[in-house]
């Protein structure tokens, strides 16, 4: 079995009730793209209860920062939480979770939680997928003007995700 990493992803957030159900979306395409459907409530859950924790304890008027990264490695899949907060509560692992906690500097945290892949799969195992270089899918200006985005496609994003949010 090899500790190697084989596939990592991340996304950074600002610590506001939004971020949790942008994370269950991010944890929900990464897994079906990494092809670990048996995994996504387990998965989704950890992250939304982690990312939550941070919600939480930021304050609203200036709010922190979350780092949210799934790394498939030797045969777990790993979740990490950074934040910038300056003193933490330290998170409650969930009954047969492995987890800890690794401070950050002088303000913050990585909280940290390994699941087995299913069916004893390796991280080398994962069908992953096959990605090509690709352009960006939006125009790109010969004029060096910025590019707006498509209004209507930012409204139905909002609307969708601010239903998720409780």
């Amino acid at each position: 079995m090899s500790a190697r990493t084989t596939q990592v992803d991340d996304l950074r957030l600002v610590a506001q009730p939004s971020a949790v159900p942008c994370t269950e979306l991010f944890v929900r395409l990464l897994l079906t793209d990494w092809s670990l459907l048996p995994m996504v409530e387990q998965v989704t859950a950890t992250t939304a209860r982690l990312v939550g924790d941070v919600v939480d304890q930021s304050r609203p008027a200036a709010p922190a920062f979350v780092t949210v990264r799934l790394q498939l490695r030797g045969d777990v899949l790993l979740v990490e939480v950074e934040d910038d907060l300056p003193d933490p509560r330290p998170p409650r692992p969930a009954p047969g979770e492995r987890m800890g906690v690794e401070p950050r500097g002088a303000a913050g945290r990585t909280t940290w939680c390994e699941l087995p892949l299913p069916g004893g799969l390796s991280a080398g195992q994962v069908r992953l997928p096959r990605r090509q270089e690709r352009r960006t899918l939006v125009d790109e200006p010969v004029s060096g003007a910025p590019v707006a985005a498509d209004p209507e496609v930012l409204e139905r994003l909002l609307n969708r995700l601010s239903g998720w949010s409780g």
